[in-house]
């Protein structure tokens, strides 16, 4: 009997130390969320007041270039201050959801917090976009980026009961460009496509070869509801956006991209209503020497 007195009071101090370890667990983890929301809402109103300021100087930047280099300056440094806060708080966010048991409460919060800190990095990520300039050109297969943006950004927009209707020409020229920023292009494409159409809806990628205005012509069709004429023509304006949580930088940077590699993108409504948008890339022939620098096909 004194055997199992003694272990039974063994086991109840045991269980006595285990809550008492728990409660303590649950209460620094309590203490570390509170102070990672602290941190986002200082990442969320320093994101605030940049684009306030962005907005300011970008509809100054038409009168002086000098005000619009002194803009990227100060995007390009606070998106560079932003990330390395903005990464510790992902990093400790994800350690928590690892740490083990979590009430419904506080897991819900860290999630929150999770998603809130990508959208975040994301915003940033198109600060920086906005502020490089420069390609990096090489050879490449347009229909086989086509193909990695659709992937990429399908699974980003968690669209799998979207289909893809792809006409991509087989006999497309390889086309002298920035793969990375041709991606970011179709992506935000892609992604723009897959929030438009409803479940069960079709995308339509085609591609061709324009041999009399020696381009290579992309196009993009949804079968959403379409764009209003009345904001067709302020879809490529810096900061114009009709999304609930979007920036409006999007399609800008689309467009900046596309014109920095000589080309052009338009939007117009589609033969079957939705939308269409129009990407044309020139086939540029840079020579050294005299020579190609690359195949034409």
């Amino acid at each position: 009997m004194e055997k199992q007195e003694t272990w039974a009071f063994v086991q109840s101090v045991e269980k006595k130390d285990s809550a008492k370890e728990e409660a303590l667990r649950r209460r620094v983890l309590e203490a570390e969320l509170r102070g990672y929301k602290e941190k986002c809402k200082l990442l969320i109103g320093y994101m605030n007041e940049a684009m306030g300021v962005i907005q300011k100087l970008g509809s100054e930047a038409q009168r002086t270039p000098r005000i619009e280099m002194m803009g990227k300056a100060m995007v390009a440094g606070l998106a560079h201050d932003l990330r390395n806060p903005l990464a510790v708080v992902q990093s400790c966010t994800q350690s928590c959801l690892e740490a083990g048991r979590l009430s419904r409460s506080v897991r819900k919060n860290l999630e929150m917090i999770r998603e809130s800190s990508h959208k975040a990095n994301s915003l940033l990520r198109q600060f920086l976009d906005f502020v490089k300039s420069g390609l990096n050109r090489q050879w490449m297969d347009v229909n086989e980026l086509l193909l990695r943006a659709w992937d990429a950004a399908r699974l980003d927009a968690k669209a799998d009961r979207v289909a893809l209707e792809s006409r991509l020409s087989e006999d497309l020229p390889l086309l002298s460009a920035d793969p990375e920023k041709l991606e970011r292009v179709f992506i935000n494409l892609f992604l723009n496509a897959l929030r438009a159409v409803a479940s069960g809806g079709t995308v339509t990628i085609q591609t061709r070869f324009l041999a009399p205005e020696n381009c290579i012509r992309i196009e993009v069709i949804d079968d959403g509801p379409g764009i209003p004429a009345s904001q067709r023509d302020r879809i490529f304006e810096p900061f114009f956006t009709t999304q609930k949580n979007g920036v409006g930088l999007g399609l800008f940077l689309c467009q900046s991209f596309i014109q920095n590699h000589q080309g052009e993108i338009t939007v117009e409504s589609g033969e079957k209503g939705g939308t269409k948008v129009t990407v044309k890339l020139p086939l540029l022939q840079e020579s050294v020497g005299g020579e190609a620098k690359g195949p034409r096909y």
